[in-house]
């Protein structure tokens, strides 16, 4: 899995290179135009002579864009650069780099739009990458805005962005009020945290990360890659019985969302628990029997202390919540028999609003050192943690500061799901808009319960469920297309995607 840093950390290593290794600021500069000429390439592919505006800035990031430029000139491309910023404050290298165009003759565009007018096929944005973290000043909003304009008015024209669209905070992933809107950011070293979160996936494009050096940055920020995630399920023992592999107990479905504990439950049985049981009203049986004969149940109407403290005891895993109904979900927190119970837990969906009257619950387990694992979406998320700003649900640290809080593993679902026990984060980017669709919370509640069984590493047990969850919503999307998945059609990719593993 490939680290996620920020911009003080992606300057530390630089700092690393140049300083501590030797790495001359010029070989670096080199070696990243060499990614950005071979990416400007494979987005040219079919287009003779094309037409490659450069938008440098000032500093090091406008040098790896005017070294590029030096680059694709030479295999054939007609360049034009447009300056964005006061040249008198322009870094040495970037300096050298801006010479040996001029003495190629490569023409200066004294204005951005003057460069646009020789209509461009590809717009290299060389202005910022990780240096600015502040608003943009007048006339770096408005060469954003132009290369957006031009980008949305002429639809074969491609944008590529260098470390990082311009505008785009690197840390928090929200722009300065505006930032380029790029087909393909091709960013150095590792990639940084903003690409990811918030507003970060819709500025950058597809995103293509290249070594400029060896590795030397620390960070326990960490972007999910399935083809590492996958290995964290152990093999199945074939000297193995049902209770080998867990026994769920899932505390979901009201009358009115049966769905959700029928969704619950066949997600467990699809990732590999040995038996689920449903503890849901009488009037779902009849329903989750047709579904789901492989399930067992037990009528929520009449349950009483003695009887739901003996169905935890035979419980691996606990499920609380899903189509709960948020009365009946606050009336098991305040159980004696759950305020007892020692198993892992999963709360989800009606279990979280109900606890986020009684967060007591959550310091309770953590003293008594008990694994709980929570799934809130946005809204969720708010409710239980009020005092959080309204960008904390994608604000790293503050979910690591919260997770560590609470003594609980935290899968805070958005577009990029962030995944933590307090300690180290990751960040789940192989989500779509498949999943925005009813159930699919259901589906990952069902997933995590199963896995958690044997996953015992809780942390490492929420990050295969959470990209499990997310590489089934990829398959289904691309048999019947993104809009037309649902969660039952998650649960059906379950087996495709770990048959692969």
């Amino acid at each position: 899995m490939k680290q996620l840093v920020t911009a003080e950390q992606m300057r530390a290593y630089e700092g690393y290179l140049m300083e501590t290794l030797g790495i001359p600021s010029l070989l670096l500069m080199e070696r990243a135009a060499g990614y950005i000429r071979d990416a400007a390439a494979e987005l040219l592919k079919g287009r003779r002579n094309p037409v490659i505006l450069v938008v440098s800035g000032c500093g090091n990031n406008g040098g790896d864009g005017l070294a590029a430029a030096r680059m694709l000139s030479e295999e054939g491309a007609q360049i034009i650069v447009s300056v964005i910023g006061d040249p008198n404050r322009s870094t040495e290298s970037r300096n050298l780099h801006a010479d040996i165009l001029k003495r190629m003759k490569i023409p200066f565009c004294p204005d951005l739009q003057q460069g646009l007018d020789k209509a461009p096929d590809l717009i290299i944005d060389a202005v910022f990458g990780i240096g600015v973290n502040r608003e943009l000043g007048a006339e770096y909003l408005d060469a954003v805005r132009q290369i957006n304009r031009y980008r949305a008015q002429h639809e074969d024209v491609r944008v590529l962005s260098v470390d990082l669209p311009s505008g785009l905070h690197t840390d928090s992933g929200i722009p300065l009020p505006e930032a380029v809107y790029a087909d393909v950011t091709v960013t150095f070293g590792s990639p940084k945290r903003g690409m990811y979160i918030n507003e970060g996936r819709r500025y950058c494009g597809s995103v293509i990360c290249r070594s400029i050096g060896p590795e030397g940055t620390d960070t326990a920020d960490f972007l999910m890659a399935w083809d590492d995630i996958g290995k964290l399920l152990p093999k199945r023992d074939p000297l193995g019985h049902k209770g080998t592999f867990g026994k769920v107990l899932c505390i979901a479905g009201c009358e009115s969302m049966p769905g959700a504990s029928i969704l619950n439950a066949r997600s467990v049985l699809c990732c590999g628990a040995g038996m689920v049981k449903v503890l849901s009203e009488s009037a779902n049986r009849e329903l989750l029997m047709q579904t789901v004969p492989e399930a067992m149940f037990t009528p929520m109407d009449t349950i009483d202390e003695v009887l739901l403290q003996k169905e935890l005891e035979w419980a691996d895993t606990v499920l609380l919540g899903s189509g709960l109904g948020k009365e009946r979900a606050a009336a098991f927190l305040e159980s004696d028999a759950l305020k007892n119970c020692d198993k892992r837990m999963i709360i989800d969906a009606d279990g979280l609003n109900a606890l986020a009257e009684q967060m007591d619950f959550l310091k309770m387990r953590k003293e008594r050192g008990l694994v709980t694992f929570l799934t809130p979406h946005p809204g969720e998320f708010a409710r239980l943690f009020p005092n959080a700003s309204e960008k904390g649900r994608q604000d790293p640290e503050a979910v690591r500061m919260l997770a560590k809080e609470y003594g609980i593993v935290l899968l805070a679902k958005s577009a990029t799901t962030l995944v933590t026990d307090g300690g180290n984060m990751y960040y789940n980017s192989l989500g779509s808009d498949a999943l925005a669709t009813a159930g699919s919370g259901d589906v990952l509640a069902g997933i995590l319960a199963a896995v958690s069984c044997v996953i015992k590493d809780p942390l490492q047990a929420a990050v295969y469920a959470d990209a499990l969850h997310a590489m089934a919503g990829q398959k289904a999307a691309g048999q019947i297309g993104t809009a037309a998945v649902s969660a039952s059609e998650i649960i059906k990719m379950i087996p495709k995607v770990t048959e692969s593993r």
